[in-house]
């Protein structure tokens, strides 16, 4: 932990990174084995135990100290939206993975009325705090080392995927930003949310919505393709990347609420969408703090 950061400070830091990447990566282990369903079982098995580490992982992190998370990125929905819990449910009836609701509706409770950390337990819940980021990092490496051996394995053609191989590098990206920003935590350093990797995140994000939609959503597809090229064009332009974000967001939303009604054909699972959607918050609650 750097010098000048305080107990209260690291903790901060550390829910509001673990909260947030917990949800993100084990929804990443739910669209992976729906990809890969008829796979090599032994993937299958340890891509759904991922999904359980991290669904304990972010267990763990509603434990305690939820008061001090910054309550902007609470307001932006950077860690659950509107949409989540429906969203869980339909894409568990679609592909038939299971998906753990119960943490949905805790996160949803602890959230909207943060408790304090009790008198005395500072030293435990910052113990906690390490341990978390601990964990959170050598889960992290594990995962990545088994989406790079299962992209790998598409590459030669002993595995088939419905996924697109560049979704597979975009979640190992993300994993390790995720464990660089464990990093930074304990230097007490700033980590850039304009970077190329931030960037490059969400323009595959928005190829992905575009070549997922059907053929027939032209206007959607057109849509995509926009924010594909106007991703590409933010690179060390933190307000031009803001300003995509947002726009992305309120697209975002618009696929969604076309989704619960039924008026969107798309291959993508719904839970992604919600997963993107967070993913665009979370950049636009941090992008609007510095």
């Amino acid at each position: 932990m750097g010098a000048d950061m305080t107990r209260e400070q690291y903790i901060k830091n550390t829910l509001e990174l673990n909260v947030f990447y917990a949800r993100v990566f084990k929804e990443h282990c739910v669209a992976l084995v729906a990809g890969l369903k008829n796979g090599d079982m032994r993937i299958l098995q340890s891509l759904d135990r991922y999904k359980v580490h991290f669904e304990m992982l972010l267990n763990s992190a509603l434990d305690s100290g939820l008061n001090l998370i910054d309550s902007k990125l609470v307001e932006h929905n950077c860690f659950i939206t509107p949409y989540t819990h429906s969203l869980e449910l339909s894409t568990q009836n679609a592909c038939g993975v299971s998906i753990n609701h119960r943490i949905t509706t805790l996160q949803a409770e602890r959230l909207s009325k943060p408790q304090p950390i009790p008198a005395g337990r500072l030293p435990f819940v910052y113990e906690r705090a390490m341990k978390l980021n601990s964990d959170g990092e050598e889960i992290a490496q594990g995962l990545s080392e088994l989406i790079r051996n299962i992209l790998n394995e598409i590459v030669i053609g002993r595995i088939y995927s419905s996924i697109y191989p560049a979704i597979f590098e975009r979640n190992i990206l993300e994993l390790k930003r995720y464990q660089k920003a464990i990093e930074f935590i304990r230097q007490d350093n700033q980590l850039d949310y304009c970077d190329d990797h931030s960037i490059k995140i969400m323009q595959t994000n928005a190829e992905y919505i575009r070549g997922a939609l059907d053929f027939k959503e032209e206007q959607d597809i057109q849509k995509a393709n926009t924010f594909v090229i106007e991703f590409a064009q933010c690179v060390s332009d933190k307000e031009k990347f803001l300003k995509t974000n947002q726009e992305f967001a309120q697209f975002l939303q618009e696929l969604i609420e076309k989704i619960t009604a039924k008026k969107l054909m798309s291959i993508m699972l719904p839970l992604t969408f919600d997963n993107i959607l967070r993913q665009a918050n979370y950049n636009i609650a941090l992008l609007t703090t510095e």
